[in-house]
């Protein structure tokens, strides 16, 4: 898996929200193609611990905890979080529809996402 850089993660949040969009005004198969194409990778979310916090993620936080999917590790410089290293760092395995509404909702600079090479014609599991 490769780290998305935020210009490319910010692109991918653009075309599933272009895709979101498309289907709430009349394509009915819109979200489902960008699903299938894209959404559906699998995907690692990587942010600091103190982000378990955050009230715009708590939903996916009592989901993935109710289901001991949240794994520590702790913070090393190549992480490049806005953090001191101190709290430890949170990693969720999810597909990267979740990925990136989580990271559409946490600070830029407090989250990674990991993912196969988004820029591959063949994007399929």
């Amino acid at each position: 898996m490769k780290r998305l850089t935020d210009p490319q993660i910010q692109a991918a949040i653009a075309r599933m929200e272009a895709a979101n969009a498309a289907h709430l005004d009349g394509d009915r198969g819109a979200f489902e193609r960008w699903l299938k194409e894209e959404g559906d990778l699998p995907a690692r979310l990587e942010f600091p611990l103190g982000e378990l916090m955050n009230e715009k993620i708590r939903g996916f936080v009592w989901a993935w905890g109710m289901n001991d999917e949240i794994r520590t590790d702790g913070i090393t410089k190549h992480d490049r979080f806005n953090a001191q290293g101190l709290e430890g760092k949170a990693v969720v395995e999810v597909s990267l529809v979740i990925a990136l509404i989580t990271a559409r909702d946490l600070p830029k600079h407090r989250v990674a996402v990991y993912t196969d090479d988004p820029d591959k014609p063949s994007r399929r599991r």
